[in-house]
């Protein structure tokens, strides 16, 4: 197998030309065994997984915020003035708005990582002769898509 991947100009190839550089076959396709040789050499058919943000700094990221920061400098305000009752009672504010920022978005995540692995798609690709319904991202270089 010498596939030159990813090739340059693409789109200015004739047909025939991105089957000889696929090393595929128009009516056939390429084999289940010559898929998984690809797929192991090329990589699924897949975006890259963004790298999920720590649960701490998920939680510092909930004082990241112009109200916390005009709440903050209302404590600082207060205390100065030694009205430490009020100071407290903001802080609270600050820490419970941060704890339910934090809860909502942890439940956000969760949901949404539930729903990409219930996401499947099918595709529809030509190997060995034969039309086949597999997952897309188990499509890879040279796959005939129909």
């Amino acid at each position: 197998m010498n596939i030159k991947y990813p090739l340059e100009s693409v789109h200015t190839l004739s047909v025939e030309e991105v089957m000889t550089a696929f090393e595929t076959n128009a009516q056939k396709g390429i084999g289940a065994a010559e898929a998984e040789t690809r797929t192991a050499k090329f990589g699924a058919n897949i975006y890259a997984a963004q790298k999920q943000k720590s649960i701490w700094l998920m939680l510092l990221l909930q004082f990241k915020s112009p109200i916390v920061y005009l709440l903050l400098f209302a404590v600082a305000v207060t205390l100065y003035f030694q009205n430490y009752i009020e100071a407290i009672a903001i802080g609270v504010v600050i820490f419970v708005n941060a704890l339910i920022g934090f809860f909502m978005e942890l439940q956000a995540r969760s949901s949404m990582n539930a729903l990409k692995e219930m996401d499947v798609i099918l595709s529809n690709v030509i190997r060995d002769g034969k039309t086949l319904q597999i997952p897309s991202e188990k499509i890879t270089v040279g796959d005939l898509v129909v």
